[in-house]
């Protein structure tokens, strides 16, 4: 059906202009820091330039078509999130207390990565910046005594005219942030025009984005109008139930279930669940009184955060300025440990199996593809092969490396089966030491402790002028986008896993073990299914370092690594997915980034870390980065036990007994004989 924009979307009732008001300052504000302050306006005039004047831009025509797409995804995702927002705020929080939240979630962090220059030192200032927000904002509430709303108090059900209005608060919030922002980018480039900075084709286009975004704006904010849409309780909304639970007649046909069945609203369901679950299906709800942290928001996050990622090396020279090279490789490195962190989370965070020794299906993986990949294959088979065939068997050698590493997970578990805790943890430690030691002694096949250099590289076709991947390692943008690729199916696989009946089974075994075993699960295949899976993902992540780094030596792992590895585990939350991915991200960063580079900053003289070599004789950062690595961990498990992103689960596990997880009470809680007795053991 056709739209059509007209008067109406100029005049706003009170209601909606609250809303207007709270989030377009809400996002306007960061927006334009990115915009303004960092590069977006510079990526902006990059892709016109390379569009309208090729020779005045710092883009190939090829990085200008992905910068143009980066540009419209992101500001769209932005106004469609403008919309969403509008629509799905219960009105609930006073403006101030967003605008706080903004403040310290998102436009501190961008202050942050503007100054220092550096992406992951920006974002660890703004978690430490988090951590004394989180803190001081629970003292104030409890000085004020402040309670947040109970999840449920407010739990609406809409109608057809309610669904109207809240679209109707979509466009308006779509039309309005794009008008505004529109508006002052107008001025901001007339500004540059008159000073002379802004050539006269620019300046023409910023004209017709300003005729263009309110229209845009509109039809984005029908977008984020029909995500929340997706997440209201309906009138109509209502499902089954099993009325008369001892009728057993009732489960023997579909029509018979039918007939025992009564109709509950979604409201009615969500009041029959404990506090913590209750809690966390109303962040899926819309209206929604912190719709920030909602699902449908979430949405919009994740789909700037994997715009950011997917397109970053083409952004990256315009953001931090020279160094691209060198960032896009510390990332890349960054991607297999993030694989590493998903396998061992199947391993401990999923079946509970406490494996200190994973660094031993790493290596396995790693010399893989080292001894097929390298003139040590015709060492070891007399079979002579060019490179340049060699090459292409990375690619099946992918996953023939990662079963490689899962057989031999299933040789590990196989003898550890009747051991728990400790005793576990033990011998995976010993597999972890005896496995390097192991390479380290074929000198013949592995090159002892000089280890095996001149590993190929992947191979891939080259078809000028149009695709040619350069793998020879000066370039490391192809890796990037093949630890990507890896990592998105680690993350695909993972999912799959955990939701299936064998990631059911493990988790059951984590919980307990006996029960488990008394429900049916085969406590053996289970096990070592998961120590195969744990391994299988090792495995990958060791071929890609070895075809990545082009040489190794056994004398590169240990197993400190292993501790490494664990700790991305447990910082990030065990067995959650996105949280071992951020513990990968946080620890790499503070342990090989940060505390790596501390010595380098103190260095410069400008640099408040200058005081300390200057006043303490032969003072130097890498001889305390241990003590500060593990002063940075003791304090994030002490405030933070569940871990930076844990599953809800493990959540409700660790904060149960607090005042909003409320201990639920049965019939056995009630004194005998009053009428909440005989309401909880009235048997009809």
């Amino acid at each position: 059906m056709a739209m059509s924009i007209n008067s109406r979307w100029l005049r706003v009732e009170s209601d909606t202009r609250k809303l207007l008001i709270k989030w377009l300052l809400a996002l306007l504000v960061p927006v334009a820091l990115f915009t303004f302050l960092w590069s977006g306006e510079a990526i902006q005039n990059n892709v016109l330039l390379g569009i309208l004047a090729p020779a005045s831009s710092l883009y190939t025509s090829s990085q200008v078509f992905l910068a143009a797409v980066f540009i419209v995804i992101f500001y769209a995702t932005v106004i469609a999130l403008a919309g969403y927002l509008v629509a799905a705020d219960s009105d609930r929080r006073s403006p101030v207390e967003v605008w706080i939240d903004i403040l310290f979630y998102v436009v501190l962090p961008l202050l942050y990565i503007i100054l220092t220059n550096n992406l992951l030192i920006g974002l660890g200032l703004a978690a430490v910046t988090w951590g004394i927000y989180f803190f001081a904002r629970k003292r104030v509430r409890d000085l004020l005594h402040y309670t947040p709303p109970a999840p449920l108090e407010d739990v609406q059900t809409l109608d057809e005219q309610q669904k109207a209005a809240m679209m109707n608060r979509a466009h308006a919030g779509g039309f309005w942030f794009a008008t505004v922002f529109a508006v002052i980018s107008l001025i901001v480039d007339i500004i540059f025009f008159i000073s002379g900075a802004l050539p006269t084709v620019l300046l023409i286009w910023a004209i017709v984005r300003t005729l263009l975004f309110p229209i845009a704006g509109y039809f984005l904010g029908q977008l984020g109008g029909r995500v929340a849409l997706r997440r209201v309780i309906s009138q109509n909304e209502t499902a089954s139930i099993i009325q008369n639970g001892n009728d057993e007649r009732a489960g023997q046909s579909r029509s018979g279930w039918r007939r025992n069945a009564a109709r509950v609203s979604k409201k009615q369901q969500l009041e029959n669940l404990s506090g913590s679950r209750a809690r966390e299906e109303a962040q899926d709800l819309v209206p929604n009184d912190l719709p920030l942290q909602s699902k449908g928001a979430s949405r919009f996050y994740l789909t700037l955060l994997g715009l950011f990622v997917l397109f970053y090396p083409v952004i990256d020279p315009l953001l931090f300025g020279s160094g691209t090279k060198g960032r896009i490789t510390s990332y890349g490195d960054l991607g297999y440990y993030v694989i590493l962190a998903l396998g061992l989370n199947i391993v401990v965070g999923f079946a509970g199996l406490l494996d200190l020794g994973y660094v031993a299906f790493f290596v396995i993986g790693t010399y893989a593809w080292a001894l097929v990949g390298s003139t040590q294959f015709t060492v070891l088979t007399g079979i002579v092969m060019s490179p340049q065939f060699a090459s292409w068997l990375f690619w099946p050698m992918i996953i023939i490396a990662a079963l490689i590493a899962a057989l031999w997970g299933l040789l590990l578990g196989a003898p550890t089966l009747r051991l728990r805790g400790d005793y576990l943890a033990i011998v995976t430690l010993g597999f972890g030491e005896i496995i390097p030691a192991f390479f380290l002694n074929l000198d013949k096949y592995t090159g002892g402790i000089n280890g095996i250099s001149g590993i190929y590289r992947p191979g891939t076709p080259c078809i000028q002028p149009f695709f040619c991947l350069n793998w020879n390692g000066f370039d490391p943008t192809p890796y990037y986008y093949l630890i990507l690729a890896l990592i998105f199916l680690s993350i695909f696989a993972n999912v799959r896993l955990r939701d299936s009946r064998l990631g059911r089974a493990w988790v059951a075994i984590r919980e307990d073990e006996i029960a488990a075993s008394s429900s049916g699960i085969n406590l053996v295949n289970t096990k070592l299914f998961a120590f195969a899976a744990g391994a299988f993902f090792s495995g990958v992540a060791g071929i890609y370092h070895s075809a990545k780094l082009g040489t190794i030596a056994p004398t590169d792992f240990n197993s400190n690594d292993s501790f490494i590895f664990l700790a991305m585990v447990v910082i990030g939350g065990l067995g959650s997915i996105p949280g071992v991915i951020v513990g990968a991200v946080v620890v790499y960063a503070i342990n090989l980034l940060i505390l790596a580079q501390l010595d380098t900053f103190a260095a410069d003289p400008t640099n408040f870390l200058h005081f300390f070599p200057q006043h303490i004789p032969n003072f130097t950062f890498s001889n305390v980065r241990n003590l500060l690595f593990g002063i940075i961990l003791i304090s994030i498990m002490i405030f933070r036990p569940e871990g930076l992103i844990p599953s809800a689960r493990r959540r409700r596990e660790l904060h149960r007994g607090s005042d909003a997880d409320a201990v639920e009470l049965g019939s056995l809680d009630e004194t005998p004989g009053s009428t909440e007795f005989q309401d909880e053991v009235r048997v009809d």
